[in-house]
């Protein structure tokens, strides 16, 4: 057996998050590393996403986004690595949240490697950070390497700490119907135990070939747009108070 398969005879494989940043390319460069000393092969996966633009609703056709985060994901591995490499390594881009891409990556992995990417609080209430999503709920080790190369496991959930971390789940719900040229979306978040509710349609243009399902996303984005929103208006209300009369 090679030194490069673990006792189940399955290839080792660390898998590493990209996004061209300091502490992405300290997290390459320690998981090839890793790589040489465990034989194992490294899984580079950068994620990406179109940008969210509010109030605007036609379908996205630029593909620029895409390109930008394939050039910036081999760049990367060619600056970080070198054209020589150690190790083999794969590189994969992939649509989707960075959390959602890398966890699903690293199911079957030995390793999944992060760099730390710091948020400030506010940040950090509303969205959690990629770091802590793949802790709490990977099914690998995971391994936070700072922009400096020093590495360290990320902070699990604790029973007695003030700092415990927590995960939600909030309720999301959305009521579709299709009346003739116009979609009805009526959305209903529960937020545990603070409900918003969102009212949206779309119409179709009457020179446009019917296509219910474009309908339907169009009025599902503005409904999930306008939920975004007042999500906003309360996290900016609670973490400011109320304004004085």
């Amino acid at each position: 057996m090679g030194s490069n398969q673990p006792a189940t005879g399955r290839p080792r494989r660390i898998v590493v998050g990209i996004d061209g940043s300091p502490p992405s390319k300290a997290a390459l460069r320690w998981a090839v590393g890793q790589a040489v000393l465990t034989g194992a092969t490294v899984h580079a996966v950068a994620a990406w996403e179109y940008p969210s633009l509010y109030g605007w609703f036609a379908p996205m056709v630029d593909d620029g986004f895409e390109q930008t985060a394939r050039r910036t994901l081999t760049a990367e591995v060619d600056e970080v690595v070198g054209r020589e490499r150690p190790v083999e390594v794969r590189e994969s881009l992939v649509l989707g949240h960075a959390a959602e891409v890398l966890l699903e990556a690293a199911e079957d992995a030995d390793l999944l490697v992060l760099g730390s990417r710091g948020r400030g609080t506010f940040a950090r209430t509303l969205l959690g950070s990629v770091s802590t999503r793949c802790a709490v709920h990977g099914v690998c080790p995971v391994v936070i390497v700072r922009a400096d190369g020093t590495a360290s496991a990320p902070p699990r959930p604790a029973d007695t700490s003030e700092d415990t971390v927590r995960t939600k789940d909030w309720q999301l719900s959305l009521h579709v119907v299709e009346d003739g040229d116009t979609t009805r979306v009526h959305a209903v978040l529960d937020a545990d135990g603070d409900v918003l509710h969102s009212d949206a349609l779309a119409r179709r243009n009457p020179r446009d070939t019917p296509a219910a399902a474009v309908g339907d996303e169009f009025a599902v984005g503005r409904a999930l747009v306008d939920l975004g929103h007042q999500l906003l208006r309360a996290g900016v209300h609670s973490a400011t108070g109320p304004t004085e009369e």
